[in-house]
């Protein structure tokens, strides 16, 4: 059996993002490594990490750029007020 990270439901966060002129709700969960899932509507859109040099990667899944673009903003703005 697999050892999955640690993901925090307890600090999970909601965003709007826009894709291709739609408004998406997104649930961002992150974990204490760094890690954060990204989750649309109940279903996992990927998860990215967050490195040193204030960028978020995609390490799962799929997420196109202007997504991913917003969410580092969403995600920096989150870190910047938890840890």
């Amino acid at each position: 059996m697999s050892q999955q990270t640690g993901f925090m439901p307890q600090r999970q966060f909601h965003v709007l993002v826009n894709d291709a002129n739609e408004e998406l709700n997104i649930t961002v969960m992150p974990s204490n490594e760094g890690n954060f899932r990204v989750i649309k509507h109940g279903e996992v859109l990927g998860e990215v990490t967050y490195t040193p040099q204030n960028k978020i990667v995609c390490y799962k899944g799929r997420l196109k750029k202007a997504v991913m673009d917003q969410l580092e903003k969403h995600i920096s703005h989150y870190r910047s007020y938890a840890f």
